[in-house]
């Protein structure tokens, strides 16, 4: 039997963690419910299965990328204009620190590695701009996604001619990893934040 991808086992694990009610505090975040919350994620492992059609020798569509693409969508235009525009900052803003890492410093398997780095990253910068778990997820999938899509442009400028798929395998994978990852970091850090708080107020 075949192996699953990383990132559809941790969604499986994420939608069952949902079901028994473990993601309510992230859920109520991120201003979701938990029906449209599980519709997202059964979406984003469907979307894992769906076939890659092929537009040049060199060039290829997976279908299943629409659909990270379209949770994005969602969460953008039934947000603010505030977030909206602070969700592009962040997202512009990870890719940016990503590219730079990648550049400068050597590639090790760890935290700076581009999987985990991009969800890290997003998750700081949105809450330092503004503590939106939202925010977080939309950065952490945009910020990966606009990193291969300069990854994809560097090689096409080169002419290194060689097929690349877009939307399905290491891009797709990164991208939910990062967007769920970016909740992940966003939400301790918030939680930290009321504990100090918290802990300031019973001390005065």
């Amino acid at each position: 039997m075949p192996a699953l991808p990383l990132s559809v086992t941790m969604l499986a694990v994420v939608t069952v963690l949902l079901f028994l009610g473990l993601g309510q505090r992230i859920l109520d975040n991120m201003r979701l419910t938990d029906r449209t919350a599980i519709l997202i994620l059964l979406l984003m492992i469907v979307g894992h299965f769906l076939p890659t059609v092929s537009l040049s020798p060199y060039l290829a569509i997976n279908l299943g990328g629409f659909i990270p693409i379209g949770v994005v969508v969602y969460l953008l235009m039934t947000t603010s204009r505030v977030e909206q525009r602070r969700a592009g900052i962040v997202s512009l803003l990870t890719a940016l620190i990503i590219l730079l890492t990648d550049k400068f410093l050597p590639l090790q398997p760890g935290l700076l590695d581009p999987l985990y780095s991009g969800g890290i990253f997003a998750g700081l910068l949105a809450s330092f701009m503004g503590h939106s778990r939202r925010g977080a997820f939309i950065a952490g999938m945009v910020g990966v996604l606009a990193v291969d899509v300069v990854a994809i442009c560097e090689l096409w400028f080169r002419g290194v001619k060689e097929r690349i798929t877009v939307g399905g395998g290491g891009i797709f994978s990164s991208m939910v990893i990062s967007s769920f990852l970016a909740v992940v970091v966003a939400e301790i850090i918030g939680e930290v934040r009321e504990r100090i708080k918290l802990g300031g107020d019973e001390s005065g």
